[in-house]
């Protein structure tokens, strides 16, 4: 959508950007994973958010247990090992290491911030609907965001130095964003981009950039920061928070706190999103990168080069600036950074109004600390979460406005509370900032997406089949687990949403489950008593089969075996069944839906976007 009122904003550009231009530039956001301290998903820290939670707090026992055994190993049993406060995950040595392809041994010499990125990257393509191989040899890239961190290939060396040669790909930081092409065959770019703390959002901005100039059709940008050695030496930069809290604008603030988290999201044109009928977060409306150049210090900011990111990003997005509800800052708490922030900020909104205190100002930092290169993706993904909840997020540990600043005189204000988003009419837009060490800095516009159809008649239902399925028939009761508690939840979302989703956008495994509902609360029963009963349900409409794929001659005793030829036969069936489904009379329909989930659990590959092509539904985010 472009303003009216944009009118000056086009006039300060080099050339004329037409309507047609800039809504061809939209990027959609369509999935989104998270794993953050007490957060494993983006719906719980959202809660968290909202509830105004520090997560900051103790190194965890789970891991201290194993960094002190290394650090005995190291320095002697005597050593006495002080951790910094900070907000940290509670696991990072757990690893589906069988689901990628991946030996055990392998595994164990991969440095774990690339086995996080690895799961949380795939969580976020099941989040969109793309699970399983459903982007096998597309031409979609991905955007890396990280520091080089040499800390677990230096604990192999000191450990087991006979490994180091067999550790070596599991340490090359470029290998992060590459191993993700290489599991799924993706053929877009692959890159890492290290900007320091800005280095997630240039990664985001720059797979933007790759979609609108073709270099890629979809594309995930994501970041991890994991600290595995936080004991505290005594050591300090000179921008940490003497305890541990980040007090962002606030008078008492002496620095940041540290956090760790790994983040991934999923883009696509908007215009191509809306025709693949994908679930839509947030749409990316513009973004811009620029640098310091000289300052007072290389690793000082610079507030002319802040305000004139936001600028550049504003005429990109092609928005009206007074639009602008809400800015999740860089905000970091320091006695420099705050007020040079505030400053540059004000600087660009100055440009184009004389209001004051319209646009408010929020941090993630103040409850998760500072993640370093993941920071301004971890801000984007606050962000996202609060145009799709229509909240405007707490800013914590804000009492005493900083000296330096006299937010009366700008246009922002720190949101000391949350509350309703309300706009006067224009859609909700927002911004994030990263601004690194190194100089670079990047601002992201978004805004709300577009509305959906709004709240379904479960009376209208038909009836659909819903399939799950899982690499281990323990997996697959805890996905069965996992849909039960989501149906129960968001109890007004379309069956036919669900089962496409379920259907179309998962990867589908050798354990099967499958069965028709006729509407969410039949979908919600029937889940209910697999959860409670098992999965020997045959007799209640509910179907479950496992099988393998063998070539040649089957195994003796292979109950489950299944040879390629098989399958084909299996396929065969269930291609027919959808061609007598789309020309039988309505009330035979289930009976044929039923025979599908036979064959489904049995092994069958069924095309299931031929299934839906014929029904109005979409893509909706779904455990995974």
């Amino acid at each position: 959508m472009l303003d009216i009122t944009l009118k000056q904003i086009i006039e300060s550009n080099s050339g004329e950007i037409s309507i047609e231009e800039i809504s061809g530039r939209d990027i959609a956001i369509i999935g989104i994973a998270v794993k953050l301290p007490m957060a494993e998903d983006k719906e719980v820290f959202w809660s968290n958010i909202e509830n105004e939670v520090d997560c900051i707090g103790e190194f965890p026992e789970s891991r201290s247990k194993d960094t002190d055994r290394y650090m005995r190993f190291k320095n002697g049993s005597g050593c006495s090992i002080n951790y910094k406060k900070g907000a940290y995950l509670d696991e990072i040595d757990k690893f589906d290491f069988g689901y990628f392809k991946i030996s055990p041994r392998e595994a164990s010499l991969m440095d774990p911030n690339q086995r996080l990125f690895l799961e949380t990257a795939m969580a976020a393509m099941e989040d969109a609907g793309y699970g399983g191989n459903r982007l096998s040899g597309t031409n979609t890239g991905v955007y890396l965001g990280y520091v080089a961190d040499t800390a677990y290939k230096s604990f192999i060396w000191e450990v087991e130095p006979v490994s180091i040669m067999d550790a070596i790909p599991g340490n090359i930081p470029s290998i992060i964003a590459a191993r993700i092409s290489y599991f799924l065959n993706l053929n877009g770019p692959s890159m890492l981009i290290d900007t320091a703390c800005s280095s997630s959002l240039v990664a985001l901005h720059v797979a933007c950039q790759s979609l609108r100039s073709g270099d890629c059709d979809i594309a995930l940008a994501g970041s991890v920061k994991i600290c595995l050695m936080p004991a505290d030496d005594g050591q300090r930069f000179g921008i940490e928070s003497s305890d541990g809290h980040t007090r962002a604008f606030d008078n008492s603030s002496d620095g940041t706190g540290m956090g760790e988290g790994v983040v991934a999201v999923l883009l696509k044109p908007l215009n191509r999103a809306l025709r693949d009928r994908d679930n839509i977060y947030a749409v990316i409306k513009g973004s811009a990168i620029n640098q310091d150049g000289s300052s007072v210090g290389i690793t000082a900011p610079n507030a002319e080069a802040q305000e004139k990111v936001l600028v550049k990003a504003w005429e990109n997005a092609g928005i009206n600036p007074e639009t602008i509800d809400y800015i999740e800052a860089h905000g970091t708490g320091t006695e420099l950074g705050d007020p040079i922030e505030i400053d540059g900020i004000s600087r660009a909104f100055s440009r184009f109004t004389s209001k004051k205190q319209f646009c408010a100002v929020s941090s993630v930092k103040t409850n998760i600390g500072h993640l370093d290169n993941a920071a301004g993706l971890v801000g984007l993904v606050k962000a996202v979460m609060a145009l799709k909840n229509a909240k405007i997020p707490v800013s914590l540990n804000f009492n005493v406005p900083n000296r330096n600043i006299c937010f009366e005189t700008t246009p922002v204000f720190v949101n000391s509370r949350l509350c309703d988003w309300e706009t006067d009419g224009h859609p909700r837009r927002c911004g994030i900032s990263a601004f690194g060490i190194s100089g670079t800095n990047c601002h992201i516009v978004l805004e709300e997406a577009p509305q959906s159809t709004g709240a379904h008649d479960i009376q209208q239902e038909e009836p659909a089949i819903m399939v799950l399925s899982a690499k281990t028939q323990d997996a697959l009761m805890k996905l069965v687990k996992g849909y039960t508690e989501f149906i129960r939840k968001n109890n007004r979302e379309k069956l036919s949403d669900i089962t496409y989703t379920t259907g179309a956008g998962r990867g589908h495994y050798s354990h099967r489950l499958a069965f028709v509902a006729k509407n969410t609360d039949d979908l919600s029963v029937k889940l209910e008593m697999v959860r409670e009963r098992g999965l020997d349900m045959e007799n209640n409409g509910v179907f479950y089969g496992e099988h393998r794929l063998v070539t040649g001659m089957k195994a003796a005793g292979g109950d489950f075996d299944l040879t390629p030829d098989e399958i084909l036969i299996l396929n065969d069936k269930a291609c027919n069944l959808i061609k007598d489904i789309k020309t039988a009379e309505k009330g035979t329909h289930e009976k044929i839906l039923e025979k599908l989930c036979q064959l489904y659990v049995k092994g069958a590959e069924i095309d299931w976007e031929d299934f839906y092509s014929e029904k109005s539904c979409r893509r909706v985010s779904l455990p995974s």
